[in-house]
Parts: structure tokens; C-alpha cells; sequence
């Protein structure tokens, strides 16, 4: 599974249509290629494939494209902000592992980083596309966790056991955007970003239509009840019918497309309530144990976490990887040694 497909939805608005998801992506690339602005064209695009994306009969309106472009620039800008943040690259090479505490903390077993680049979608479909590229960039993401535990420690020559204890570790490693250089993996991150913003607009109003029909539904049901109803329940039921009915009123007029532009404002102009980052740092040893500043065999670690519009957590980091088209984990070179020896 790829970590978009958790932390956001992806450019898959025209599935089983292969010509119109190619100029999808090619017009994004566009975009996010080197996005000012001030540059007329690309804001233009990016207006366009964003209502397409909500409901292309926006484009009919005599607002088009004017009501869209202070919000549509404002979120491309905070999309490539937010992208060059996130920390990286990490190089992930045996050296690194005994000299960077954040690839220590973060995989603990080199092992994940395999098995996650092999899982990884976005990196299957790269490499087919890519076959002379050996190394590449990507946005790893991993959910960060802590657990207590009794452990041991030093307390100066005295060996102490079971000592309460912290200890800070990761699970679910995805892969997502992978590119060949920094430059094009953190486009595409941003791209992603984007996307997820616009999804997030049509959401807003999807659930306004989810809850018109649940309402006249609702509304349905009463005036059957009140053709059965006695006279002193009568009064219940009309009051209940007024205030469906008023909502229902609100979420009629709320649903013109001339309204639809609220929801762009509302998100675009706002991003950072809706995709953000956050730091945490914490001091590990080299077992990942939480521990004071002042322990031998501690340093400070800092970690990025991505909180996306479902507001679950990633903790994020750009991966640098070499000889990625031949990397094996130590169980896949297990299994061929025993299938060698006929084991």
C-alpha cells in the first residue's frame, strides 16, 4: 500500500481512463515543475484541473476563473512550503546506521526499509517507468509509537533491573512519491499535497449532498408519522417537519454552485487547519529507550510528523536510497539459499 493512498488521496480521478490520467498527471507536472505566482499559465492550470476536480460545471459560471485564484495560489504556495520542510534527505546505507540516530531510531532493522520499498506501489510503477534509475528519492512514512516496559540501566556502578521504561518505536513503513533527484521527489510530495487540499473542498461538500438526502428522508418519514398521529402529538411533528425543513432549505441554497466557492475559500485560504506539520523531540539511546538529556549513550532526536485532513499521523522523512533495483531482504535471501540447497 502506498503512503498516499493513507495520507492522501492521489491523482486518480480518472481511473480505467488511461488517456485522461496521463494529461492529469502531465498538466500537475506542469504545476508543480516550477510553480510562481505570478505565472499566469500554470495558476490557470492549476484553477482548472482543481474545479474539474470538484464539479466541472463550475466552469460555466460567469465567476470563473476570478473567484479561484487568490485561494487556488494561496494553497499551491503552502503545498511547496510544507514540502520543502520535511526533513531529508536520509541517506539509508549501512554507514548510516551507525552514525545518524535518526536512521537508528527510525529502522531499527535495515530490513524495513526493504520490505517497504518492495510493498510499495508508487515504487513499483516508478521503477517500471524508470529502468535505468538505481537510486531514488521518496517520502517514507511510518507510524510512530511508545510502549512501557521494565528494562535495565546504570545507575552509576550499580546495574538496576527492572527499571520502568519508554521505549519509542515504528510500524506500517510506506513508500510514496518517489522521484530520481530531491528536487522531483519533494514536487511530487507537494503535488500530493495539493490534491489532498482539493479533496478535501470536495468532501465538504459531498457530505452538505450526504446530508440533503438523509434529511429528505427524514422529512418523508415525519409526514407519514403525522398522518397516524392524535391530535395532542400532532404539535411534536410539525415542529420536528419545521426544523427539517429548515435545514433541509439552508443545504438547498448552500448546494448552488455559486456557493461552491465558500468551500475553496474556506479551505485553501486555510490550509494549515487541514494538512500541517509537527516536530517532536525526544532524547533516545541507541535501543530507542526515552531517556534524560544528561545519559551516556543518549542524543537528541527530532521528528516530523505529517497530519493529514483524516488527521491520522505519519511520522515522515525524505529517503535516499542507492542500488534500490537491488536490494533484498535478509528474509528473500534466507528463502533463496534454502530453496538453493533444497531445504
Amino acid at each position: 500500500m502506498s503512503g498516499r493512498s493513507l495520507l492522501w488521496e492521489p491523482c486518480r480521478l480518472f481511473v480505467g481512463e488511461k488517456s485522461k490520467h496521463e494529461n492529469c498527471v502531465s498538466l500537475l507536472d506542469t504545476l508543480f515543475g516550477g510553480h510562481r505566482e505570478n505565472d499566469a499559465p500554470d495558476l490557470m492550470g492549476a484553477i482548472a484541473w482543481a474545479v474539474d476536480r470538484v464539479d466541472p460545471l463550475l466552469k460555466q459560471m460567469g465567476s470563473y476563473p476570478d473567484r479561484y485564484r487568490k485561494p487556488v495560489a494561496h494553497a499551491l504556495e503552502y503545498a511547496h512550503g510544507l514540502a520543502a520542510r520535511i526533513p531529508g534527505p536520509v541517506a539509508i546505507t549501512p554507514e548510516s546506521y551507525v552514525a545518524d540516530p535518526v536512521v537508528r531510531a527510525m529502522f531499527p532493522m535495515q530490513d524495513d526499509v526493504h520490505v517497504a520499498l518492495q510493498r510499495s506501489r508508487d515504487m513499483q510503477i516508478f521503477l517500471q517507468d524508470s529502468p535505468e534509475v538505481n537510486e531514488v528519492y521518496a517520502l517514507m512514512c511510518m507510524r510512530r509509537r511508545t510502549k512501557a516496559m521494565l528494562g535495565m540501566e546504570m545507575d552509576g556502578e550499580i546495574l538496576r533491573r527492572d527499571v520502568p521504561q519508554e521505549a519509542v518505536y515504528f510500524t506500517d513503513y510506506t513508500l510514496a512519491d518517489p522521484g530520481p533527484s530531491e528536487a522531483e521527489a519533494r514536487q511530487r510530495i507537494a503535488r500530493g499535497l495539493f490534491e489532498s487540499l482539493i479533496v478535501h473542498v470536495a468532501n465538504r461538500i459531498d457530505a452538505r449532498k450526504r446530508e440533503k438526502l438523509d434529511l429528505i428522508h427524514e422529512r418523508d418519514e415525519v409526514l407519514a408519522q403525522m398522518h397516524s398521529a392524535s391530535a395532542e402529538r400532532r404539535p411534536e411533528y410539525e415542529a420536528g417537519l419545521r426544523r427539517v425543513l429548515d435545514r433541509l432549505g439552508e443545504l438547498v441554497a448552500a448546494l448552488e454552485l455559486d456557493h461552491y466557492h465558500k468551500d475553496f475559500e474556506a479551505v485553501l485560504l486555510e490550509p494549515e487547519r487541514h494538512v500541517f506539520l509537527e516536530y517532536a523531540e525526544m532524547n533516545l539511546d541507541s535501543m530507542g529507550i526515552v531517556c534524560q538529556p544528561d545519559t551516556s549513550g543518549s542524543g537528541e532526536v527530532r521528528f516530523c510528523d505529517l497530519i493529514g485532513r483524516d488527521r491520522r499521523r505519519w511520522t515522515v522523512v525524505i529517503m535516499y536510497c542507492i542500488d534500490v533495483k537491488n536490494r533484498a531482504t535478509i528474509t528473500d535471501r534466507l528463502a533463496s539459499a534454502q530453496r538453493w540447497l533444497g531445504l
